[in-house]
């Protein structure tokens, strides 16, 4: 019986250790994502590199989306977005980046998929998915909101018809 008391004991002592690390990490991502967009090299569709940094335009809000060609509610919620984003831009001033982390064996499908669908604002590949993880984004699609100071102010994972008003409301609160 002491033997099974002090294996018991050491599992909640583990337990409770784990707990303490996972929310410490937790409270640092938390950081993370509340600042500003991590310094990273993407590519444009030409295939030239850029830095994250230059993605986010000085002053502009900005909507970052994370997609992919082959997911359902990423194509339904940019081609939402675009059917009103010049509506959007012109009373808010926001600027829209899509942002495809479909793997590099399928990145050349991108380009032809965004002119068929006529989305107009900028589209950058991903490949790696290195900015989608360093934004703790674990799926698609993937929106966060940045300020006009370039910080991180608000996100949201998953779209659903509708979510583009709850998205609207956000962009309001931050010009």
């Amino acid at each position: 019986m002491k033997y099974y008391f002090t294996i018991s004991a050491v599992a909640i002592m583990a337990m409770i250790l784990t707990a303490f690390t996972s929310m410490k990490l937790y409270e640092d991502n938390e950081a993370k994502i509340s600042n500003e967009i991590p310094s990273l090299l993407i590519e444009t569709l030409d295939g030239n590199s850029v830095n994250t940094k230059d993605i986010i335009k000085s002053g502009e809000p900005t909507l970052l989306v994370f997609w992919a060609t082959c997911c359902a509610p990423c194509k339904q919620e940019l081609t939402t977005i675009s059917n009103v984003y010049d509506s959007w831009k012109n009373k808010t001033g926001i600027n829209v980046v899509a942002v495809s982390v479909d793997l590099p064996q399928y990145a050349n499908g991108v380009e032809p998929f965004v002119n068929k669908a006529g989305w107009e604002f900028d589209i950058f590949l991903d490949g790696k998915r290195e900015l989608m993880h360093a934004m703790n984004a674990e799926s698609t699609p993937h929106s966060f909101l940045i300020n006009r100071s370039g910080e991180v102010v608000w996100q949201k994972s998953g779209f659903v018809s509708g979510d583009e008003a709850v998205i609207y409301q956000e962009i309001k609160k931050i010009i």
